[in-house]
């Protein structure tokens, strides 16, 4: 193989134009490492209409076939991008170019476990296969889908760790507003806290994908106005100062598989209170490094909270052991583990 040629990430990364719009992909970020390691990449594409991306994406692919020799793609598998990465694992393998697919959806067990003709093909075309989490490796096991883990990856000088020492009833949500990260929880757990601590407050944080207004509608209902906020998509040059604003971090979501943005907040010294959902648990031990509940058991995790709250020395401990988490997901940490890989396709270029 031509080592000298460069590195193809295809996903959905961040431009002037969009960088208010989406938060940071783990492609985006990953490219960002191999540059910084003085690894020559070629990235696809910035534009957020699915199609133009699509045609941008299988574009770059086809035209620019005699730049690149490794191609490093993301698998979701959520309706329109399973027919990019699907196109794009073909027209890859047509080519004759070494496949490295990341599979991201905590969704992608039961897409394969429902239709297996339509989802497995496009793992069997990888050469390797890499999962954020153990979660993801656990579940291709049983198709005999050989995985390596490597997590998603955050650049730790972006966070900076907030020692509390006192824990108030100040919530933290963060993803966008879609069915799969049940959002309306959210708002039912602070309804419950309130009960006991009438101050409590919730900062909710992201864009609408359809359910904003649900959640506006429950926050109304429950006569929640003055207690939750909702500041819209938070970049993270920003995510600093909500940390600051809020004492705990929640995260409700229905289905997923490493969640970055759990990560970024036990950099930034937030305990975390997670349901159990997907691969979350490969990433948040309970009683260790968060506390778990049971998927939509609001009271559960509204008891949680208050356990933080009355017990600071528990939120500590959480946070401390959440920080010391996020560091494997590093900037070096990571990288470490990109050369095992290009390594074995003797792309030893420039490798720092």
């Amino acid at each position: 193989m031509n080592s000298t040629k460069k590195i193809l990430i295809t996903g959905l990364f961040i431009s002037e134009k969009n960088k208010h719009l989406i938060y940071r992909t783990a492609a985006d970020q990953l490219f960002e490492i191999f540059q910084q390691h003085h690894i020559p990449v070629l990235k696809t594409s910035s534009k957020l209409n699915k199609i133009t991306r699509a045609l941008d994406v299988l574009g770059t692919i086809f035209f620019r076939q005699t730049a690149y020799s490794i191609a490093i793609t993301p698998y979701y598998g959520t309706r329109f991008a399973f027919y990019i990465e699907d196109f794009s694992t073909r027209l890859l393998k047509l080519l004759g170019k070494k496949i490295i697919l990341i599979a991201h959806s905590g969704g992608l067990p039961e897409r394969i476990k429902n239709n297996p003709q339509k989802y497995l093909p496009i793992l069997k075309r990888a050469d390797v296969v890499i999962c954020p989490s153990g979660y993801l490796q656990h579940e291709f096991k049983k198709y005999h889908i050989e995985s390596i883990v490597i997590e998603n990856v955050i650049k730790l000088s972006d966070y900076t760790f907030i020692k509390k020492d006192i824990f108030k009833p100040a919530i933290l949500w963060m993803r966008t507003f879609g069915d799969i990260y049940n959002p309306t929880m959210a708002v039912k757990v602070l309804a419950i806290v309130k009960q006991k601590y009438p101050n409590a407050t919730l900062i909710m944080g992201g864009r609408d994908t359809g359910e904003l207004q649900n959640v506006l509608q429950l926050v109304k209902e429950l006569q929640l106005e003055d207690s939750v906020s909702f500041p819209g998509y938070i970049p993270t040059e920003e995510k600093v100062k909500y940390a600051q604003q809020s004492d705990i971090y929640i995260c409700t979501n229905k289905v997923d598989n490493a969640p970055v943005s759990t990560i970024e907040m036990m950099a930034l010294g937030l305990p975390i209170v997670s349901v159990n959902s997907g691969g979350i648990p490969f990433m948040v031990q309970d009683n260790f490094n968060g506390l778990l509940v049971e998927y939509d058991d609001a009271e559960a995790m509204a008891t949680k909270i208050i356990t933080i709250i009355e017990q600071p020395t528990l939120g500590k401990q959480l946070a401390l052991n959440g920080f010391n988490t996020s560091l494997h997901y590093g900037d070096e940490a990571v990288f470490a583990k990109w050369k095992n890989i290009l390594s074995q396709f003797s792309y030893n270029y420039i490798i720092s």
